[in-house]
């Protein structure tokens, strides 16, 4: 996005220049100040996302955005908060001068067509500027390649429909660290010398990758996760076209229902699935990633907490490494003393960018003279894993793990990124079997995707899992088959948005006031909703977000721009549903509508009410006025919430 955001600051940059020397009048001149306060406030978003990512407003913005940020630290980002409020006033200030400044006419008048050039070069600016871009779809997309490049291969010819097939008669517990942005970089000793010591010294008795690229969809922490249990890239479905599949994910129950994992598997082959992470579940939906996917018992910060003596010992995130680790390590053996095989998961957070987080237990050590606080961080994760790690293989259930050391996703911007970026960036992999002595360095190029199929043989089993391969098969890895195999992943975007499975109607829908929500299939929608129904039934729903500093769209705001035709169940407080006309009691707490926009709306206070299918379709197939639309369209939008 680089070149996008240099482009359009040279164009922003002209622009002002031309609009010195120009004719003027007030609609020119107020359409100047509000792209030039347009721009500045995109590109202070754009500042603040690439200040996390390093990548500008990518896909890992874009999901958090649309899921929600609570459990997320905001301790950690007081600075560039701070930035990005700073641009926000500039904004306004600079705009509010060039107006005054033109107005006055403090500079001399000239040619007309300096003021066309002028706005239109600020035009241009505009939709040129990387956050545009990335809403709207780069250029690629914009011509068709997207579309070719699906048609031409085929997604169900490279997706493998999960299966498992047990190869041995020996299947031990697994213990997964997922290293919070531990990437192999880190080991590299001409980059990082004495950084990483004690890890390094696991590599004779493992089997350790090299080549693990990160693709398109798993750059950020749930999607790292995604990626390995579920051999998937994570994609949101976009709310901006009928066909979308709603705004957010954010209010339902489960994640992606539609795909079988790994953790589905060895829970089928009856291993307890286990989580332990230091930050919060609720944080980008990981407690309904694990729990649609058969995790049996899931902890993080808040259910952990209790556990510590001293209940202030957290950082910004949640629970510091070494704490994680010891709750780890005595749930560990409580599992281990069970007749039942297992596999825990544990993800770390002191290696969080942009600071990292250093433990009291290795605060006597720092990473040569101190002064870099992530580098400290990592070098204390070495130290804090590594003792995890030799606890387990020394405790009696030591010969029937296997434990997986690994990087969620490669490190994002952070206090060590400049050097970072001189190496070779490549995720962290490495597999110790107790049954496996020697060193095996494998150096076939693969991706996060691939992890499960490789990992389930170490198990005693067999499996396809989605779009991963087995590394240490003869079979290509997708990144190896694929010559850009990024743009391939955004050109199924469509086919693997479609594992959240929204459901179809195939049965009564039944709305209670006295519950949370209601049920469609599988699915589980909490009050207040949007459903648009399409004419074969299948919905797509829409929530509401709440983030902490910033007012997000009401559901009026997303029914306004339904077509005429739309079905719509809507779900909300009484007083909103009234605004559409309907003779609701609005003191009352819930009230439902239930119709489209170009006819007449049925609506009531909620109690009990049962929708059955035969009800949808004779709305569905009722005649529907644009006319009727448009009037309702517009009582929507000067709708004023008290």
């Amino acid at each position: 996005m680089n070149i996008y955001l240099w482009l359009s600051l040279t164009l922003f940059i002209l622009a002002l220049f031309l609009s010195r020397n120009r004719t003027r009048n007030k609609y020119s001149l107020f359409l100047g100040a509000f792209i030039i306060y347009l721009y500045i406030l995109l590109t202070g978003a754009y500042v603040v996302a690439d200040y996390f990512t390093g990548e500008g407003i990518n896909d890992a913005v874009l999901y958090h955005l649309r899921y929600g940020l609570e459990g997320s630290g905001f301790g950690d980002y007081y600075l560039i908060m701070t930035i990005g409020f700073g641009f926000f006033i500039a904004s306004f200030i600079i705009a509010y001068f060039y107006y005054r400044l033109l107005k006055n006419d403090i500079f001399p008048k000239e040619k007309r067509i300096r003021r066309i050039l002028s706005t239109s070069l600020l035009i241009a600016s505009i939709a040129l500027h990387p956050t545009i871009v990335t809403f709207y779809g780069d250029v690629s997309e914009a011509v068709g390649i997207k579309n070719e490049l699906s048609l031409q291969n085929n997604f169900a010819d490279y997706y493998k429909t999960p299966t498992i097939q047990s190869i041995s008669d020996e299947h031990p517990n697994l213990v997964y660290i997922f290293a919070e942005s531990f990437e192999t970089t880190y080991f590299d000793e001409t980059l990082f010398p004495s950084l990483v010591t004690h890890l390094r010294s696991f590599k004779e008795q493992s089997t350790y990758f090299t080549d693990i690229r990160q693709v398109k969809g798993t750059s950020w922490t749930i999607a790292g996760a995604t990626a390995v249990i579920c051999g998937l890239p994570l994609v949101t479905p976009s709310s901006s076209s009928k066909t979308s599949q709603g705004n957010s994910m954010s209010k339902m129950d489960s994640f992606y229902s539609g795909a079988t994992c790994m953790s589905d598997l060895l829970h089928k082959e009856g291993y307890r699935m286990v989580s332990r992470r230091g930050a919060s579940l609720k944080f980008a939906g990981t407690d309904k990633l694990y729990r649609t996917h058969h995790f049996d018992d899931i902890k993080g910060l808040d259910e952990l907490k209790p556990l510590l003596k001293n209940q202030s010992y957290q950082t910004a995130w949640g629970l510091y490494d070494d704490t994680l680790f010891d709750i780890a390590l005595n749930d560990f053996k409580k599992l281990s003393t069970s007749k039942r095989k297992f596999a825990m998961f544990i993800s770390t957070m002191d290696t969080h960018h942009p600071s990292g987080h250093v433990s009291k237990s290795c605060e006597h050590n720092s990473y040569q003279d101190g002064s870099n606080s992530m580098l400290n961080a990592v070098y204390c994760s070495d130290e804090l894993i590594t003792k995890f790690i030799k606890n387990i293989q020394e405790s009696p259930y030591g010969k029937n793990t296997v434990i997986v050391v690994a990087s969620d996703h490669l490190a994002m911007h952070n206090l060590a990124i400049d050097t970072l970026n001189k190496g070779e960036r490549r995720d962290q992999l490495m597999i110790l079997d107790p049954r496996r002595k020697s060193e095996n360095k494998v150096e076939k190029m693969g991706s996060t995707l691939d992890i499960s199929t490789t990992l389930l043989p170490f198990l005693g089993y067999k499996a396809d899992v989605g779009l991963s391969r087995n590394l240490l098969s003869d079979d290509k890895s997708l990144v190896q088959v694929f010559d850009d195999f990024d743009e391939q992943l955004d050109a199924w975007t469509k086919d693997i948005s479609k594992f959240w499975e929204f459901p179809k109607v195939e049965d009564t829908i039944a709305l209670d006031a006295n519950t949370k929500g209601f049920k469609i299939g599988k699915t589980f929608y909490r009050y207040p909703i949007l459903l648009r129904i399409s004419d074969t039934l299948e919905v797509n729903p829409f929530f509401e977000v709440k983030l902490k500093y910033f007012e997000t769209p009401k559901l009026f705001d997303y029914l306004k721009d339904f077509q005429a035709d739309d079905t719509f169940l809507w779900v909300d407080k009484c007083s909103r549903i009234a605004v559409l006309g309907e003779k609701v009691d609005e003191n009352a707490k819930l009230c439902y509508a239930l119709g489209t926009l170009g006819s007449p709306i049925e609506s009531g206070n909620l109690t009990k009410i049962q929708i059955t299918l035969e009800h949808l379709n004779r709305i569905i197939a009722q005649n529907s006025s644009e006319e009727e639309a448009t009037h309702k369209r517009k009582v929507l939008s000067d709708f004023k919430e008290k």
